[in-house]
C-alpha cells in the first residue's frame, strides 16, 4: 500500500534505525525478506506502509518486539500521538523500570526501591512546586 503519512514515515525511520542498530545491510536484509532493495527503501522511507505480517517477519529476523517500530508515539484518548523527545525518553525509562522492578524477587529490596522512588519523585515536586 503506497502511503506517506507521519505514522508510515516513523515506523519506517524505526526500520531503518533496527536495521542499522543491528549491523544489517540493506541488501542482505532484502535477500531475507525476499523483496527488493528499492522495496526496502520505500519501506523505511514510509512510501509504503509494512503490513502486520511483514512487521512479524521483520520482529523475529531484527529481535525486536513489534512495539520497537513505534517507539515514540504513545496512545491517548485522542488516538496515537508523536511523543516530544523528553516524553520518548521518559516512556523508555519508565518501560525500563518496570522490566527491571518486575525482576526483583526479594520482597524488602522492592519495597525499598519504591519507597526510594516516592520520596525522590516528592522532592522533585517540592523542588519544581
Amino acid at each position: 500500500m503506497k502511503t506517506n503519512n507521519f505514522i508510515d514515515r516513523h515506523v519506517g525511520a524505526r526500520l531503518r534505525f533496527l536495521r542499522q542498530d543491528r549491523g544489517v545491510t540493506p541488501d542482505v536484509l532484502s535477500r531475507i525478506l525476499g523483496i527488493s532493495p528499492s522495496r526496502l527503501d520505500d519501506l523505511e522511507e514510509g512510501r509504503e506502509r509494512i503490513s502486520a505480517d511483514l512487521m512479524r517477519v521483520l520482529s523475529r529476523v531484527l529481535r525486536a518486539p513489534p512495539s520497537a517500530f513505534f517507539e515514540g508515539f504513545s496512545v491517548t484518548a485522542a488516538g496515537l500521538v508523536r511523543l516530544t523527545d523528553d516524553d520518548a525518553r521518559a516512556a523508555n525509562d519508565e518501560e525500563r523500570l518496570l522490566r527491571d522492578f518486575a525482576r526483583i524477587r526479594d520482597h524488602d529490596a522492592r519495597q525499598l526501591v519504591l519507597t526510594l522512588v516516592s520520596s525522590y519523585a516528592e522532592f522533585e515536586g517540592m523542588a519544581n512546586g
